[in-house]
């Protein structure tokens, strides 16, 4: 993994937004659209708004979840209500998850359908983003929960007991496929994590530490500042 350290948030934006240009002319270019998997929580936001403001071709840009939770999308802790908050005005194509319909395993299975639909079987987002957690989870693939052994699903619902709450969540099966992934990153709270991922430490068994890519590159855009 290729780690980039800030200490402070303007440099962090700039260099994740000039990375975003940097990756996203080409996959326009070779493949017509620009897939993007985005991770929810008050971390990226910044990096949303920022990216919002670009003369980007957002016709051409499709945007997707990485996990959600189980909740209405106009509920203060939808990650598509956050998202879509941040892009507003764009015009870009949010695929949200339809958290108003029968469960989560439900939800779960319709958005990897929608999934393998846009993007082909195996589905290869140009971009995932993934935060990390204090307890070193990443989308919402929480220690000791069951979609950590998931192996064959690419969305999974899983219920995580510590929060009494169900969340779709990406599994590592469908982030092996992508073709880059980068952790978006902030606070000294992180960076034992970042260390060991930079490391590739053998020993480390939080979830995040778990993350692969078949083909891909993965890097870390850590902000030291909180």
């Amino acid at each position: 993994m290729i780690l980039h350290e800030f200490s402070e948030p303007t440099p962090w934006l700039d260099s994740m937004v000039t990375a975003w240009e940097s990756l996203g002319g080409p996959a326009l270019q070779a493949r017509g659209t620009f897939h993007v998997s985005l991770s929810g929580g008050s971390t990226p936001k910044p990096l949303y708004q920022r990216l919002a403001q670009l003369k980007w071709p957002w016709s051409a840009t499709r945007l997707y979840l990485g996990d959600e939770r189980w909740v209405t999308p106009d509920h203060k802790d939808s990650n598509y209500r956050m998202v879509n908050e941040a892009f507003h005005g764009t015009g870009v194509h949010i695929e949200r998850v339809h958290s108003e319909i029968a469960t989560a395993e439900v939800g779960a299975r319709a958005y990897e359908k929608q999934i393998r639909t846009d993007l082909g079987d195996p589905p290869r987002f140009d971009l995932i983003l993934l935060g990390i957690g204090d307890d070193g989870h990443t989308s919402s693939l929480f220690p000791e929960t069951a979609a950590l052994k998931e192996e064959k699903l690419l969305m999974a619902a899983n219920f995580v007991p510590k929060l009494g709450v169900w969340r779709i969540t990406s599994t590592y099966t469908l982030l092996r496929y992508a073709r880059a992934i980068w952790f978006v990153t902030r606070g000294p709270s992180k960076e034992p994590y970042i260390r060991a991922l930079a490391q590739d430490d053998p020993k480390a068994t939080f979830p995040a530490a778990k993350v692969r890519s078949d083909r891909g590159t993965i890097e870390i855009y850590h902000c030291s500042q909180p």
